[in-house]
């Protein structure tokens, strides 16, 4: 179990990510970030796959095995995100059974408050369900 942790993203690549967000509304939205030491060095914004966008985002197995094979190239770790697009940036139920099977860190966008801009927080989910939340920085 991680006790705390840190993801660093750029600005420029954060600012993506939010455009990504935003541009899924009201749907959530979704994706997966590379990262190597915690530092973010890759986007990969993914069309959500979800039979019901509105409440949920599956990134599709093309779309994972594109990017694994990606991250796998320079060692990284990926991180998935996705949003709330009327809730707290927090697991819901259904997000901490997903991650249980993975160990993926989940970054989450809220965009609860629209129109002011998205916040995102990030979690790890252990096997037992448990949720650690780390820091985001953006550099």
């Amino acid at each position: 179990m991680v006790d705390s942790f840190v993801v660093r993203i750029p600005e420029s690549l954060y600012k993506e990510m939010l455009a990504h967000i935003e541009a899924g509304y009201p749907d959530e939205a979704c994706g997966v970030i590379g990262s190597v030491d915690g530092q973010v060095v890759k986007n990969y914004p993914t069309a959500n796959a979800a039979e019901h966008p509105d409440d949920f985002s599956i990134i599709s197995d093309a779309d994972l095995i594109r990017i694994y094979n990606d991250v796998d190239e320079y060692d990284g770790d990926m991180i998935y995100y996705h949003s709330h697009p009327r809730s707290e940036a927090y697991p819901s139920a259904r997000d901490i059974e997903w991650a249980k099977r993975g160990g993926y860190l989940y970054l989450i966008f809220s965009l609860q408050y629209r129109p002011e801009p998205p916040y995102a927080r990030v979690f790890q989910i252990d096997q037992n369900g448990g949720v650690t939340e780390g820091k985001v920085e953006v550099i």
